[in-house]
Formats: structure tokens, C-alpha cells, sequence
């Protein structure tokens, strides 16, 4: 934010203009004809996940940020609050801030009656901070009383301008659990100029508790959002506005937007100059906004590169737009749409691309211009008014971040609000874009097994499966369907049902199958899986999915009989790590060939090997796996006849290996790098990748690895940001995938 005058009218009476019911809740006391003389704002900051943001879990600390703005004097001044369910106070964490959280006055002890703070213990937990020239120190016999606080005078330090700005903070550790919603509050109480006695409470509507989840980097559906990318068009200021009652609308020019307004814009320069190259303050630029502060730049949308994003447009060329906020002191919602149909029980990805666009915003306690970025933008998502996730600070660092969440609507929810808010205190500073607004689905990805066509004979049993893969674990409702014209419409085949997935490598995971017996007229049908997060869900094209391959069946009008009688017997053991199977024959007559198959799940067979018939009577066969057993594996015995997909199967043989050919442990959260214990049965080379939540390779590092035990070091990851990341490591064919946590 940069501008030397607030311009939204307020009144000197007690009345409660507007409480904004999320991460910013805003008190106006109102006078007509008249400047504001009092504002207050009530934020906090999530400690824990200030560097990349994050949803609050418990033992989350955060920090209320309750802000005064004074534009005339107030005597008696002081702070109270209590200490609400599902947060407990941190000792010694009382003080005074100013507008970018540097400590001005404190940090306050909880004892009674040495300085201006005081903490109550006993339940319910409370605090009172004193506030102002005067003020008398804290005592808990004095918690309710009129008397002790301070007076305050515009002008007086932390300044802003011609008033006074100074924010009470205080440190909260979060105790309630997954699910819970926490109501944090406080009070500002003193004396107006006017001798009336005024009280300011502050409250939040609600902040749900829930876990951090890593964004679908694969099998994300379309946006769902009205505006998502603001569109684009040839004129620098779009005409339309957007849905944001905390703000309102301007033309982006030179000393615009000011606190409080926004523009949606193609081109962030004062007068459509596309060169971002040229001075900031205090060197004097026209062509950026405010004469010298504002960055020059393009939307995000289609940008090649998407955390530079692109270039500024021209005058009079197409250019995609973005939303413009002047973040304000008593800040509102700066974005929210309704989302309709929506599915029930059904995750959902709720993101955007923000970036910080003034490094030299900030001020000092004394209102002089500092140079540097100030107040880092802080935004919050909520849905349907309560807060599910904060960004976190907004660094300048002229780059684009992704900022969002995983929603996951209720068993009913078709409909629901989202917003995206401002968290950050008033100031030099908080000026940031937005673009690219996103509401997708997380889809899981459907593998068929045969993944083309299927043949069989007359009379012979067709088997047939999908393998069902989710970043989330709720996609375990079925149906297999069949479309008797190439694919165009499709009927259930009655085979439908639920099962519990598996977290596997990473992913959500189940099998399902289908088996029956071919008849002629089968032959043509189609087959495929669709499944969905609830049964009635199955019923709804826009909450089902079918993305699995379609599997034609060929039905053989012949008999297969010819071959039941070849295999006698079909065995399989381990030696030396190796698997050998051993199988005989009675009579060959017929016979083309033997494959020999292979599995890991017992499902979905390959072919590792082709044996032509040697014995016309019947007699042994042994061959040996060539790679070493690992873990559980299946095999069976697919026997061809002379005629196109005339084939019988022998029965399945497990093995089991204890001592796993590959197997990967991580020391998990991690700090500073990540510890990787691996043990192999052969040596070589293995090949580790690091992923961040939206699915970008941040790390890559080969290791040469020694069969045995090896004790690996992926370094040089303390830079990165916490929360979730994936973890895959490859090797000899096989891959692992895990989720890890970085931790401060």
C-alpha cells in the first residue's frame, strides 16, 4: 500500500460498521461529515507456515496482530482478550509492533504488576496490555478496570503520516484438533476525545483446524471459477469489475489505485510503458505508479515461464488481464465467486499466482520512507466466510508464486463460497497482484488390464481388470460398464460396488475385476471402468470418472476344450534369490507355445518368456526368472493352441522374498537435508528426484550404490520452504514414491 490519506469515511459513534468474518475482521467506529478518526483491524500470522504459507494444524503457532489506527486523541487506552477453546497462550509473547511486526514497545513479561502487560492463567486464560503515554503497569486485580491504560495522540509513535498506527501482538500455540474451528477475539477499550467510553470488539467468524495437503500435481479437471484469468483484451484498464466488496474499483494511472481500490489491468505501468528496467524511489519514474514505486509487468496466464510471468502489453495490443490491490487498513474481501455444481465428498484444488509488486513501499516508525518492501502481502482463502488456508508472506522478489489448497466438499455440498482476503496490517507496503484463480478437481488415473482388446474363445471365462490410482482416498465407489455401438453410449453391466484403497508408492490404490463367460454375441462389446467419491456420485457424468481405456472383446467362434488336458502339474521355488518354475505336460497335441507370466500384485500378468512344445506325449519344463525375486511376486502359465487366442491358464504361484531387492527408508519430517537409508541386492546406480507440491523437479542427484546397506545424504535442501514434498527414487526398474514433510 502507498498513500499518504485513507479515504473511507468513518463515524465517532460506538457503532460496529462491518465485521468481516475471516482471517481480517474490521471494526469502523462512524461519524458523519467526518475523517476516521478510530480504525481497527484484526489479523494474525501463521508462524509456523509464514515462508510458503499453509493451512493451521495443531501445534501451529500464530500470532494475533490487532491494529489501531488513531486519528485523534484516546485516553484510557488498553487491550484485553481471552484466550478462547483450541488455543493456549505462549508465555512472554506480549508487545507492541508496528505495521510490518518489528517490535516498537515490550516484549511484555506475564508477571503482575511490573510493565504494561499482564497474563491471567487461571481459567479462562486472559491478557490485558496498557497502551499509551501514561499507562500504568498490568495487574490482575485491574484485568477489568477502566482505569490504567494510556493516552494516545495522532502523530504520536509508530507513526503514519499525520496518525498514529500501532499493533498489540501476542503469541498463540493451536491445541484444538483436525476438523475443530477456532474463534480467536479481543477488545480495544478507551476514552474518545469526546469523553464517550468506547469499546471495539474484535472477533473472527471461524478458522478451520486441517491438515496440509499437498497440491494434485497429476489429474487436475478444469477450473471451476467465474473469473479465473480476468480474461484479456486490447485497452490497458478492463471496463468490468470484479466481485470484491471490501474494495473499490479505479483506473490503474498514476496515483492509482490508492489504499483501499483495486483495478484489473494487462500492463501495471502508470501509463502503459512496457520497460521495467528504469529507477524506483526515491529517484522519480512517471512511468510507475505513485512516480517511482510500482514494478511494470504482464498477467500470469499462458506465461512460458510461469514464475516470471508475461511481459507488460503495449498500448492498444491484446493482453491478458490481472486484479490490482492496494491493500487497505480496514481491508475486505478482494475476490469471491459463488461456485456451483460441484460435486459432493469430491477434493478440489483451490489456488492462485500472487506477486508482491513494490521492494521500496515500506516506512519507519517516524513515516519516513524506508526504500525497502514494508508490508509483505498476506492473503487468506476462506470457504463459505471461514478461513481454510493463509499464504503466508508475500517476499518481493519480482517472481510469481502458487499459493492454494485441498478442499474437500461435504457429503451434500454442491454449492459454496470462496474468497481470497487480505492478512497483513495496514501501511507502506501490501500492494500485490493476482491472476489465474483456480477450482479444479484432483481426477485419479484408471488403468485397464488388458489394455486393448481382450479375446477369447466360445465358452471360455473373460477376466478383466482396472487398476485405480487417486492422490486421495476417496475414489473407491465402481461400476464397469459395456457399449454395444464402438463407445458412444454406455450401460452398467450390474458389477457394481466400493472398495477400500491402499496407499501404495504414494497414491491411493485398488483392483477391481470383472469375469464372465464369452458368448458369441459378445463379440464387438466394449468394456471400462467408472468410479466416483459416493454411489449416487456413479450416476452423474460431471461427479464420475471414466478416463480408463475402453477394452474391445474378440470372441473365437470355436472351442478351446482342445487344450484342457495339457498341463499336469505347475510348480515355482527360490534358489539363490532366483525363481524357478517347473511345470509338466500329459499330452502337447495342439500346443503352440507356453508363456510364462509374471506379476507384483497378482492381477496384471506380462509375459517374461515364450517356450515352444517339446514332448508330444507330455514331459518337464524348467526355466528360471532372470531377475532376482523381490518382495511378493505371482507367475502363471498361459498355454496357446494352433488357432488365433485359443488359450487356457494354469493355476497361480505365489513366491515371497523377505529380503527385498530395493528397498528405500527416509528420516521423516526433515530439516536441512534428507537422510536416505537403502538397502539393494545388487549394486549400480540410483536415481533419486525431489518434487514440490505442484509438481515441479526441484532437486535431481544420481547415487552410486553398493549392494547392501547405504547410508545417503540429499543436501543442499535447507533453502526450500516447508511443507509437503514427493520423494521418488529409482533403481534396477523399480520405483518408490513417498510423501515427506520439511520442517523448520
Amino acid at each position: 500500500m502507498y498513500s499518504r490519506k485513507f479515504n473511507i469515511g468513518t463515524s465517532d459513534t460506538a457503532t460496529v460498521n462491518r465485521i468481516y468474518t475471516t482471517l481480517i475482521f474490521v471494526i469502523l467506529a462512524f461519524a458523519s461529515k467526518a475523517q476516521p478518526y478510530y480504525i481497527f483491524s484484526y489479523t494474525y500470522q501463521n508462524v509456523t507456515r509464514s515462508n510458503g504459507g499453509g493451512t493451521l494444524e495443531p501445534g501451529d503457532v500464530i500470532e494475533i496482530r490487532a491494529l489501531m489506527k488513531i486519528d485523534k486523541p484516546a485516553t484510557r487506552l488498553h487491550y484485553i482478550a481471552d484466550i478462547p477453546a483450541g488455543l493456549q497462550y505462549i508465555a512472554n509473547s506480549m508487545k507492541i509492533v508496528t505495521n510490518e511486526g518489528l517490535l516498537f514497545d515490550g516484549t511484555y513479561t506475564d508477571a503482575d504488576n511490573d510493565d504494561k502487560g499482564v497474563y491471567i492463567g487461571i481459567p479462562p486464560e486472559k491478557l490485558r496490555i496498557n497502551i499509551g503515554t501514561g499507562a500504568a503497569n498490568a495487574t490482575v486485580a485491574g484485568y477489568g478496570s477502566p482505569l490504567g491504560g494510556g493516552s494516545v495522540n495522532p502523530g504520536d509513535k509508530p507513526k503514519f503520516y499525520g496518525t498514529t498506527l500501532l499493533v498489540v501482538a501476542y503469541r498463540l500455540t493451536v491445541t484444538a484438533a483436525f476438523g475443530d474451528t477456532i474463534f480467536p477475539k479481543g477488545t480495544f477499550l478507551f476514552r474518545k476525545n469526546d469523553g464517550v467510553d468506547t469499546t471495539a470488539n474484535l472477533t473472527y467468524s471461524g478458522i478451520r483446524v486441517m491438515p496440509n495437503e499437498a497440491l494434485c500435481n497429476n489429474f487436475s479437471g478444469a477450473s471451476f471459477s467465474a473469473e479465473s484469468s480476468f480474461g484479456q483484451g486490447t485497452i490497458q484498464n478492463r471496463v468490468a469489475g470484479v466481485n470484491a466488496p471490501g474494495y473499490n474499483k479505479v483506473d490503474l494511472a498514476l496515483n492509482n489505485p490508492g489504499d483501499g481500490n483495486y483495478s484489473v489491468v494487462n500492463n501495471t505501468s502508470a501509463d502503459a510503458w512496457t520497460d521495467n528496467t528504469g529507477p524506483y524511489k526515491p529517484l522519480v519514474n512517471s512511468h510507475r505508479v505513485f512516480n517511482g514505486f510500482w514494478d511494470i509487468i504482464g498477467d500470469h496466464t499462458g506465461a512460458s515461464d510461469p514464475i516470471l510471468g508475461n511481459p507488460p502489453t503495449a498500448a492498444g495490443n491484446k493482453g491478458g488481464y490481472m486484479l490490482v490491490v492496494n491493500a487497505a487498513f480496514p481491508t475486505g474481501e478482494a475476490y469471491n465467486d459463488l461456485i456451483t455444481n460441484v460435486c459432493p465428498n469430491t477434493n478440489y484444488e483451490f489456488s492462485a499466482w500472487l506477486r508482491n509488486i513494490c521492494g521500496v513501499c515500506g516506512i519507519d516508525a517516524d513515516s519516513k520512507a524506508t526504500y525497502t518492501p514494508g508490508v509483505l502481502p498476506n492473503l487468506a482463502f476462506t470457504i463459505n466466510d471461514v478461513d481454510y488456508y493463509n499464504t503466508g508472506t508475500l517476499p518481493w522478489n519480482e517472481k510469481w508464486e502458487k499459493r492454494g489448497f485441498i478442499y474437500q466438499t461435504g457429503p451434500l455440498e454442491t454449492s459454496f463460497k470462496i474468497t481470497i482476503k487480505n492478512n497483513a496490517a495496514g501501511g507502506g507496503g501490501n500492494d500485490w497482484v493476482m491472476d489465474d484463480i483456480n477450482l479444479a478437481t484432483c481426477y485419479p488415473n484408471l488403468t485397464m488390464s488388458p489394455t486393448d482388446t481382450a479375446k477369447v474363445c466360445v465358452g471360455g471365462i473373460v477376466n478383466l481388470y482396472d487398476t485405480v490410482r487417486s492422490f486421495f482416498n476417496n475414489y473407491n465407489y465402481y461400476c464397469w460398464e459395456k457399449s454395444l455401438d464402438g463407445g458412444l453410449t454406455w450401460i452398467s453391466t450390474g458389477n457394481c460396488s466400493s472398495k477400500t484403497p491402499v496407499l501404495k508408492n504414494g497414491l491411493w490404490e485398488y483392483i477391481v475385476d470383472t469375469a464372465f463367460i464369452a458368448a458369441a454375441s459378445d463379440s464387438g462389446v466394449n468394456y471400462r471402468v467408472k468410479v466416483a467419491t459416493t454411489f449416487a456420485n456413479l450416476s452423474n457424468i460431471n461427479c464420475s470418472v471414466d478416463n480408463s481405456q475402453k477394452v474391445f472383446l474378440k470372441v473365437y467362434n470355436y472351442d478351446c476344450s482342445v487344450l484342457d488336458g495339457v498341463l499336469k502339474e505347475f510348480t515355482g521355488r527360490e534358489e539363490n534369490e532366483f525363481t524357478i518354475l517347473n511345470w509338466s505336460t500329459l499330452n502337447e497335441s495342439g500346443v503352440k507355445n507356453f508363456e510364462v507370466q509374471k506379476s507384483v500384485d497378482g492381477v496384471n500378468f506380462n509375459t517374461i518368456k515364450i517356450v515352444p512344445p517339446k514332448y508330444k506325449s507330455g514331459g518337464l519344463y524348467e526355466v528360471q526368472d532372470s531377475e532376482p525375486i523381490s518382495g511378493n511376486v505371482f507367475f502363471r502359465i498361459r498355454i496357446n493352441g494352433q488357432s488365433e487366442n485359443q488359450s487356457k491358464y494354469s493355476k497361480v504361484v505365489s513366491l515371497y522374498h523377505l529380503n527385498t531387492s530395493f528397498n528405500v527408508k527416509i528420516v521423516n519430517p526433515f530439516v536441512n537435508n534428507l537422510k536416505i537409508e537403502l538397502f539393494t541386492s545388487t549394486s549400480g546406480v540410483m536415481e533419486s528426484l525431489l518434487y514440490d507440491n505442484y509438481g515441479r523437479i526441484i532437486r535431481r542427484k544420481s547415487f552410486k550404490v553398493s549392494k547392501g546397506n547405504n547410508s545417503l545424504v540429499l543436501d543442499d535442501i535447507s533453502p526450500l520452504k516447508p511443507g509437503v514434498y514427493i520423494f521418488t527414487t529409482s533403481m534396477n526398474g523399480y520405483t518408490i514414491q513417498q510423501k515427506i514433510m520439511k520442517v523448520h
